[in-house]
């Protein structure tokens, strides 16, 4: 192997910056997108609790009470109520060292993100929920949990 001088040195890079230039904005997303997959483990939450599964929920009318879901990752549990198109839910962390307040954010594969703060307490509120895929991100300085998603 002989050493290379510095004009192919520069050559060979002129070479990769052009290549750069032609992944496609299509494949550019998807390589984003999988790398943000590499801490999904640690970031996605386990459902706990799913009114809508309870034993007996088939034959009740599902339609007369608010929808509850559970779940959590960690020291932190996510508490959701749906009733109609209001979504209430509290954040719970069990290390309540931390002051600052937990953002919450609705996903849908179809609409853009909605972000609410939930107050000291923990609580927050999203209206005008419509029925369909959901889930939730919950992030707080030094975590974040991610639920799977859910049909509401």
């Amino acid at each position: 192997m002989s050493e290379r001088d510095d004009d192919e040195l520069m050559a060979e890079l002129a070479a990769a910056v052009e290549e750069e230039a032609a992944v496609s904005d299509r494949r550019r997303a998807a390589a984003k997108a999988a790398f943000t997959w590499r801490t999904v483990d640690a970031e996605l939450a386990e459902l706990l609790h799913d009114s809508a599964l309870d034993a007996g929920a088939a034959v009740r009318s599902g339609a007369d009470g608010p929808r509850m879901l559970s779940f959590r990752r960690a020291a932190v549990t996510l508490e959701v109520e749906i009733d109609g198109e209001s979504v209430l839910g509290e954040v719970i962390d069990e290390h309540e060292g931390d002051a600052a307040p937990a953002t919450v954010t609705l996903q849908r594969p179809d609409a853009d993100d909605r972000t609410v703060e939930a107050d000291a307490s923990g609580f927050f509120r999203f209206d005008g929920v419509q029925p369909g895929s959901v889930r939730f991100v919950v992030a707080r300085a030094g975590w974040s949990l991610t639920t799977p998603w859910a049909t509401i």
